[in-house]
């Protein structure tokens, strides 16, 4: 099984740094994508996603009627565009990202962990062929190639290259009024130029899945 190197990450389009689901998602400049949980989450819509304009951008849907387990990310049409799924049975937080044929292949896992004073996330990326997504969960040799890693509060949460932490390709800042005001959770996610928003979009997704799940547990 082959495992995506920060250079594949461009081989979609050379000119961007990042192309995972398209190069109609890699904006030419700094983009801001606002993510706001809804109060009264409905099987059918959970998550308000939008630009800094207010413009519907995503969807986020919930066809299983689970509360954070299953979720499907859709553009604002509603055009499915990747499954987020948690692993059940795992030593640690594991959650996956599936894509292709009825969002069977997983292209993506994610792995956490906590430290005392920060969560830190390993992000593996896969290369064709794709495994399925009840095939097996091994990542021992394989090497990340994003990281998230939190501040000390949990407030800011930065996604970098995995060989590189200074090449940053978004941040997430949580709106920690409208947690406490609400009781929901809000991120602003500010993405770099040339970076795919709908991956940094999925990985805040499963990032807020991830450490709630933690938090409740």
């Amino acid at each position: 099984m082959a495992v995506t190197t920060h250079q594949s990450l461009r081989q979609a389009d050379p000119n961007h740094k990042i192309c995972i689901f398209g190069p109609q998602y890699c904006m030419p400049g700094p983009f801001q994508i606002m993510l706001r949980e809804k109060f009264f989450k409905l099987r059918e819509d959970c998550f308000k996603i939008t630009d800094s304009n207010g413009q519907l951008f995503f969807q986020v849907k919930n066809p299983w009627g689970t509360l954070r387990e299953k979720h499907i990310l859709l553009d604002a049409y509603g055009n499915e565009i990747c499954k987020i799924k948690k692993k059940l049975w795992a030593w640690r937080y594991t959650w996956h990202m599936n894509a292709g044929q009825n969002l069977e292949e997983r292209r993506v896992t994610m792995a956490f962990r906590h430290f005392a004073l920060h969560t830190k996330c390993y992000v593996y990326v896969y290369e064709p062929p794709y495994p399925h997504e009840d095939d097996d969960t091994n990542y021992d040799h394989l090497k990340p190639v994003i990281m998230m890693k939190s501040s000390v509060m949990g407030f800011d949460i930065k996604i970098y290259d995995g060989e590189n932490q200074d090449q940053l390709y978004a941040r997430m800042s949580k709106d920690v009024a409208r947690e406490l005001l609400v009781g929901t959770d809000g991120y602003c996610l500010s993405i770099e130029p040339d970076v795919d928003v709908a991956f940094m979009t999925s990985l805040a997704l499963m990032w807020d899945y991830a450490t709630t799940d933690m938090k409740n547990n």
